[in-house]
């Protein structure tokens, strides 16, 4: 016998086919943020990452509305007072943040989007991303191993050994920040393919929840 799906459920299936989900990749330093979100967008075209604000003047070798959207000082500071950002800081003398237009942009597209940020910045933000955006999930990129972390960022050879210390306890304290996030997965040594599927695997189920 044929299964008859009420036109209701048909129509929100196929409304969730096209919604775009917005994706929020954190976790502590080390851990391969940035290789999971280039393995995504790599394998996933119909998702891109966010493309942030910074008033730093732009590199050489970096392109406006691709590494980010470069603007002034003074810009920035008016879309300060027009409350454009979700969150935004200032770093060595420099503005940079998340506006919402740029997300709601890209998910009114049919995109999906990537915004990869560090853990406090989740703290800051992640109220106001659901309030707004209710298909969204927040993901912790974490290590069942500590001793993982120190040996990516001794890896880097770019610290001293007080600076490593120091963000090795820091890496620790943002893994114990969990219960901000709706999804924890783990992404162990050689294990990046299991961990790029398991995400894709987040974003679908996102797609298709039901909000009420």
């Amino acid at each position: 016998m044929e299964e008859h799906i009420p036109e209701d459920v048909g129509l929100e299936l196929s409304r969730a086919k096209k919604r775009g989900v917005l994706l929020v990749v954190s976790g502590p330093s080390g851990v391969g943020k940035d290789s999971v979100m280039l393995e995504l967008l790599a394998k996933y075209p119909k998702m891109q990452k966010l493309v942030t604000t910074n008033s730093r003047p732009k590199r050489e070798e970096e392109q406006d509305g691709f590494d980010y959207h470069f603007v002034s000082r003074e810009e920035f500071e008016k879309l300060i007072a027009e409350e454009a950002f979700f969150e935004w800081v200032e770093y060595r003398g420099h503005y940079r943040g998340g506006q919402k237009r740029h997300v709601q942009e890209a998910l009114d597209s049919g995109k999906d989007v990537i915004w990869r940020i560090d853990v406090r910045g989740v703290m800051n933000i992640r109220a106001k991303v659901k309030e707004m955006f209710p298909h969204s999930a927040f993901v912790m990129l974490a290590v069942s191993d500590p001793d993982i972390l120190k040996k990516r960022m001794e890896e880097r050879a770019s610290e001293t050994q007080a600076d490593l210390e120091w963000s090795v306890d820091m890496a620790m304290w943002e893994q114990r920040q969990w219960h901000h996030f709706d999804f924890v997965v783990h992404n162990e040594e050689n294990k990046l393919d299991e961990t790029v599927s398991a995400v894709a695997n987040i974003v679908e189920a996102t797609r298709m929840k039901v909000v009420v």
